[in-house]
Formats: C-alpha cells, sequence, structure tokens
C-alpha cells in the first residue's frame, strides 16, 4: 500500500512551525517598529532605542536560527526565508533616510500651524510669555510652550535624556533674542516652511 501526502506532509509550513513562523515575523515586525518610533521624536526616545534595539538583535537571533533549523529538517527553501531581512532592510533605510520623524512630523504639523495661525508675534526684545496649548498636539505630547521674539516655542514631553529637544516656529528663523528669551543656548534644524526642530542642553 502507498501512502498518501496529506496537505500537512507537503507543506513545511503547516502546523505548529506555520503558527512560529508568524510569531517571528510579527515579533520581527515589533521590534522594527518600535526602533523607528522611537527616532519619530524631535529629539529620540533613548530607552524605547535601546530596548527596541536590543529586542531587534534577539529578533535577528531568533530568525537565523529558525531558518536553519527549517532548512535543516525540510532540506529545502521556504518561501518565507526572505521576509525577515526584507523587513530589517526596509527598517535600516526608513532609519537612515529620517523618514520616521519626517512621516509622523508632516501627520500633525497642521495642528501645530492652526494653533499659531493668525496670531500677532512678538517684536525684538520680547520676554517669554506662556502660549496655551492641548496637552496632545498632533501627534505628540506637548508640556510647555511659549511666545518669543518672531515666534513661539514647543517644548515636547519626552524631548531627551541628555536634552530637551522639540519644535519652534520661527518665520523669520532663529535669533539671539529667540534664545535669550528661552534662557538658554539652542541649535535649530529648518524642517520645512516657517518649522524648525530645536535641542539645548537641560
Amino acid at each position: 500500500m502507498v501512502d498518501v501526502a496529506t496537505s500537512d506532509d507537503a507543506s513545511p509550513d503547516a502546523g505548529p512551525d506555520r503558527r512560529w513562523t508568524w510569531v517571528l515575523h510579527l515579533f520581527i515586525v515589533a521590534t522594527g517598529g518600535g526602533v523607528l518610533w522611537s527616532v519619530s521624536y524631535p529629539g529620540s526616545n533613548v530607552s524605547l532605542f535601546a530596548v527596541s534595539g536590543c529586542a531587534s538583535v534577539a529578533a535577528g537571533c531568533c530568525w537565523l536560527g529558525w531558518t536553519v533549523f527549517v532548512a535543516g529538517r525540510t532540506g529545502g527553501w521556504q518561501r518565507w526565508f526572505p521576509i525577515g531581512p526584507v523587513i530589517g532592510v526596509l527598517a535600516l533605510v526608513l532609519l537612515c533616510t529620517g523618514a520616521p520623524f519626517k512621516m509622523r512630523w508632516a501627520a500633525g504639523r497642521n495642528a501645530f500651524a492652526a494653533l499659531v495661525a493668525g496670531h500677532s508675534l512678538p517684536p525684538p526684545g520680547s520676554p517669554w510669555e506662556r502660549l496655551s496649548v492641548p496637552h496632545r498636539l498632533g501627534l505628540y505630547t506637548i508640556k510647555d510652550a511659549g511666545w518669543v521674539p518672531g515666534g513661539a516655542i514647543f517644548s515636547e514631553t519626552h524631548g531627551d535624556v541628555f536634552y530637551d529637544a522639540s519644535f519652534a516656529y520661527l518665520p523669520s528663523g532663529p535669533t539671539r533674542d529667540v534664545e535669550t528669551a528661552m534662557g538658554q543656548s539652542a541649535n535649530f534644524h529648518h524642517i520645512g516652511g516657517d518649522w524648525y526642530r530645536w535641542s539645548a542642553t537641560s
């Protein structure tokens, strides 16, 4: 009597192996997403970056071990083998191009713009003046904001472990008066239109 292969026998991806393969790839996506989200802040979420980075390394090791195990057991190529590396390369490309921050800022920029629209800007030499803002602005959590000469400064809740980092609305660009009103020296990086990303030592 000749044995007939069942669907489970014919497909090495079926059964428990298939479930573990799905779990592994979800783990890879989650850890990669954590790394990308951690660099979408005006500074960076160092703790999230560290945890997600370590988890990504662990995910890579798990992928390698599982791939070798399945290849050895089945003796052949499986369609899912390239998925892990493709996810990793895509995450690396997004990370290197700064896409996470650009996309998150673009998604929330209108909320910031609506807040300052139509307001007259303080003249040179003006002191810091509190600007009332909602706790959640766009896709960011804002802890404080204020008017400064020629614009407005926002303070994002997470900022960075080693320095403050957030956004600034400065139609005429950053000036010494802005830093004077802030009470600290800051580095400004233009991110489009009248908007800047700034950082300063806490």
